[in-house]
């Protein structure tokens, strides 16, 4: 009877260790299938096109130093754009900017922007504005913005004394 009950014991042991082996290895698989998830919408990059106007009241020429680029989500990202007076008096210029889609702009910080700020520049004099942007990774998870792979950020300077002049 002892040989019975031993191998009883032994049959439940094996079950009990097979039974923990089978959910370990469950669950080692959903870890590291969640975890290659998020790796692969980690290493996933978004292609920005960089458009840029100027208002016909000012004599500006400004353009990026690269028309786009691409940046992965969580990544901080500088971009140059020369800005030249073309006129010859000094002017005063303000941007603001857009973003299509426009749901992806819920999700780019920008940390340092030329935009919202007046700039003066001299009679035929060149500059160099910068802005630091950092995207957002939940822009990967939201439904309406994770298969987004290309977006544009638009640019556009204004007179600055004409715009003040609206808003008064």
């Amino acid at each position: 009877m002892d040989s019975k009950k031993y191998r009883k014991y032994k049959f439940y042991s094996f079950l009990t260790l097979l039974t923990v082996f089978v959910l370990y290895i469950f669950f080692f698989y959903f870890i590291t299938n969640d975890f290659n998830k998020e790796k692969k919408l980690a290493l996933k990059t978004i292609s920005i096109n960089l458009l840029t106007s100027v208002h016909p009241e000012l004599s500006w020429n400004f353009k990026p130093v690269k028309s786009k680029i691409v940046i992965q989500p969580g990544e901080v990202k500088t971009v140059e754009y020369i800005v030249e007076n073309l006129d010859k008096e000094a002017s005063t210029g303000i941007a603001t900017f857009a973003y299509y889609p426009k749901k992806f702009g819920d999700y780019i910080s920008k940390i340092n922007c030329f935009c919202y700020d007046a700039q003066t520049l001299k009679p035929n004099e060149k500059s160099k504005f910068i802005l630091v942007i950092l995207v957002d990774p939940e822009v990967t998870k939201d439904s309406k913005t994770k298969n987004i792979k290309e977006a544009t950020i638009q640019f556009t300077f204004f007179d600055y004394n004409k715009y003040k002049e609206e808003k008064s």
